[in-house]
């Protein structure tokens, strides 16, 4: 099919493609602060996993409280603004 071609999409899931499309609602910074939308993204992806599955190092329960991006090490986010 030419670049030009359109294909009629009558699945909202999928796209011309027929590849999936996943849509994820992202609500505002849990801290008040104006955050940047891929941290939020992030974040917000982690928790709701966090709700349910439980992560393991060696087969021993892990516990976490953030995340970093490979791209700045530097720099932790937290997933929860309070303890939790």
């Amino acid at each position: 099919m030419c670049s030009r071609e359109k294909k009629e999409v009558t699945n909202q899931l999928v796209d011309e493609k027929g590849d999936y499309i996943f849509r994820f609602k992202i609500d505002s910074s849990q801290d008040g602060n104006k955050s940047e939308p891929l941290v939020d993204f992030v974040r917000c992806q982690l928790a709701d996993l966090l709700q349910i599955i439980v992560l393991t190092h060696n087969g021993k329960r892990v516990r976490v409280t953030g995340f970093r991006f490979v791209n700045d090490t530097e720099t932790e986010h937290k997933i929860w603004m309070s303890e939790k």
